[in-house]
């Protein structure tokens, strides 16, 4: 049948009813254009008729489930048709109008189904008064003359209007509700009288908290007749909506979206504006160690700072994580550096967690400037976030202004970071070994294994650059497991070929040690190389935020109990210090260099070294003394008592092939 669509389509076109077709899945095949007053009002209920758009997705979509399900019934023969009354305004008076859905023969196997709508006004008032026309309404109603007195309303607009019913009839609309005078009501209705035009609007009447939606006629002999509904439950709606498109939950701030949106807003305006990048130094570590509960506390707290500080001078949002926003317009690079600096000195003091806990932070940021360095909002915020990184590696409170050398480093920064997700011994990752050897034996004790970069593209990367990448873009797990992987796997071979039973020093992070994935990595590893958990030392660099953490105790504790040896590198360069060995199990400490490079020279750092030989004694700990480069260094240490070095003067690190031959081999043949 769908091949004579034409003779169908022109068949329908002399039906009076208004009518359209539906197929199975109540998309529409035919409509005629019958009754055009039923077609506007129905487009403006949002009802879609037009062929081929879906009828009854058009009907979910304003709530009308009853319907479709009834229309279904029809389409599949549960019941033979479907009908109903019901109202709809028009632009003099509501109208009245009978539907029917029946089901429709499309071929032998299809069916569809036909829907017709009748206007049934005029036989609908004759059995009706104008009162009772106007109850059977379900908006409410209400109709003003010419001098805007109240002539009809209904008992919905009453009850919406906060009176008896009957009470405003006769009653002027402005004497009754003088809040409306200037207000949106005002000037529409105003509109509708001078334009004789309808008008549709939606306004919030605040002494009812209410929003209404607005349906305003001009009547031919004057006047105005309005239909209106209470919409204030849909309009909150979509205020948490907007809250959730535009806000951070946790802080209230503006979110990157709202943030964009006006910084967009400047630079089509062509105003001077400026964006700046801010970071909490150190947040992920905060996270990790004490938990996201704790970390949330901060960022609402430092969210709070940052307000104060900003409000005065822009916007502040909340990009993600631990990174804020803050926009500002026509200030020059000294303000800018006056605002940078009024934010790092809000962050001078601890911020207090709750009774027990407080953090001391610093922050980063980044500043870019429109239209100085571009006049893109994306490229904006990316010459920010640029240029934040670079005062990150200046430490502590430290702010940045972009500049066209950095977006080398960015691009630099990406292609490690790329590189870092990827087959990383295909990209040129690598370890070297570096030997701790007793000065006064030559006895090789065990070597630390060290991380080395020759990249295919970059070439060599420095252990402290991809390091930092590979912990803040979350590669850090992996990178660490490839090498703990690679280096067991050579270990097995040295043990059973030359009996290697010394130590393996690894270095972790905070971030790996508060991991329990990590650790169940690190076993799993051990076994399956079948490596005495004894031959393993994790060496963890001091730090102020270990000692708190029972997660990162928990899991070292873990390790003490299945043999694992912990290490502190660094020794004596953080902010633990001697405190942090009393709450750790720890078996070894590492001297940083910064001491040992000052022998002979600093009396001061002299005596520091021996007070760590006398702690370590006393806490029964090995000690290990870091980047000894002169004999008079190695002498010195030696006669403190201090006699196992890593460094260049006794060697440097080595590949493993070399390691092998020089030390492993060596020793076997000692051995024999």
């Amino acid at each position: 049948m769908l091949e004579n669509y034409h003779y169908l389509q022109s068949f329908f076109e002399v039906l009076e009813d208004h009518t359209i077709l539906l197929d199975e899945a109540g998309n529409v095949i035919c409509t005629n254009g019958a009754h055009s007053s039923i077609e506007e009002s129905r487009k403006n209920s949002g009802i879609a008729e037009e062929i081929g758009l879906n009828y009854f997705d058009a009907l979910k979509k304003l709530n009308k489930t009853v319907e479709v399900q009834a229309f279904q019934k029809v389409l599949e023969g549960d019941i033979k048709e479907f009908s109903f009354h019901f109202s709809m305004p028009s632009e003099t008076a509501p109208r009245w109008y009978h539907l029917k859905a029946k089901r429709f023969v499309i071929s032998e196997k299809k069916h569809g189904l036909v829907i017709t709508t009748r206007d049934i006004t005029e036989q609908y008032i004759l059995k009706m008064n104008v009162d009772d026309v106007l109850e059977s309404m379900s908006d409410a109603f209400y109709s003003l003359d010419e001098k805007w007195n109240f002539t009809h309303i209904n008992t919905a607009a009453s009850k919406l209007l906060e009176r008896e019913p009957g009470y405003l009839v006769g009653k002027n609309k402005w004497l009754e509700f003088p809040d409306t005078i200037g207000s949106d009501f005002y000037h529409y209705y105003l509109k509708t009288v001078e334009s004789q035009k309808s008008q549709t609007f939606e306004a919030y009447y605040a002494p009812y908290d209410r929003w209404f939606e607005m349906h305003v006629y001009p009547q031919r002999e004057g006047g105005i007749s309005v239909y209106f509904k209470n919409i204030s439950d849909r309009k909150k709606s979509e205020s948490d909506l907007k809250q959730f498109a535009y806000f951070d939950d946790l802080t209230s701030l503006p979110n990157r979206r709202w943030m964009i949106e006006r910084i967009d807003e400047a630079i089509k305006k062509d105003t001077d504006s400026s964006v700046l990048y801010l970071d909490i130094d150190g947040f992920k570590n905060i996270n990790d160690l004490y938990g996201h509960v704790k970390g949330d506390i901060l960022l609402k707290k430092v969210a709070r700072k940052l307000y104060k500080a900003v409000s005065p001078h822009g916007h502040i949002g909340r990009i993600g994580g631990d990174e804020f926003l803050i926009f500002v317009r026509e200030k020059s690079r000294f303000e800018l550096e006056v605002l940078a600096r009024e934010i790092a000195a809000i962050f001078a003091k601890p911020i207090v967690i709750d009774a027990h806990l407080s953090f001391s932070i610093s922050i980063s940021i980044g500043i870019s400037r429109y239209p100085a360095d571009s006049q893109d909002v994306t490229e904006l915020l990316s010459y920010a976030d640029t240029s934040m990184y670079r005062a990150k590696k200046m430490r502590g409170n430290q702010y940045q202004f972009y500049h066209a050398n950095m977006t080398r480093e960015l691009s630099r920064r990406v292609n490690i970071e790329d590189s870092l997700s990827e087959d990383l011994q295909k990209n040129g990752v690598y370890f070297q070994y570096q030997p701790q050897i007793d000065y006064v034996t030559g006895e090789l004790k065990g070597f630390e294994v060290l991380s080395r970069w020759n990249h295919p593209v970059l070439g060599a990367i420095s252990p402290l650059e991809f390091i930092e990448i590979a912990e803040e873009s979350g590669n850090i797990l992996k990178l660490t497991y490839y090498l703990m992987a690679d280096v067991f796997s050579i270990v097995t071979s040295w043990r059973k070929k030359f009996g290697y039973d010394l130590t393996i020093s690894i270095n972790v992070t905070p971030y790996l040690i508060s991991q329990r994935s990590f650790f169940d990595d690190f076993f799993e590893l051990l076994e399956r190389y079948d490596l005495p958990a004894e031959m393993i030392e994790l060496e963890i660099t001091e730090d102020s935020q270990i000692e708190a953490s029972e997660t990162t105790l928990d899991n070292m504790k873990n390790c003490q109990e299945r043999g694992v040896r912990i290490a502190i590198d660094d020794f004596g360069t953080g902010y633990s210090l001697f405190k942090s060995l009393t709450h750790f199990p720890v078996n070894k400490i590492k001297i940083d260099r910064y001491f040992i490079n000052r022998i002979g020279n600093d009396a001061q750092s002299e005596a520091i070294i021996r007070s760590f030989v006398d702690f370590a004694e006393n806490l029964n700990c090995e000690l290990v003394a870091e980047g000894v480069e002169t004999k008079e260094e190695a002498e010195f240490l030696k006669s403190i008592g201090c006699t196992v070095f890593q460094g260049y003067y006794l060697e440097k690190p080595m590949d493993i092939d070399a390691f092998e031959t020089k030390y492993i081999a060596k020793s076997l043949a000692g051995k024999e």
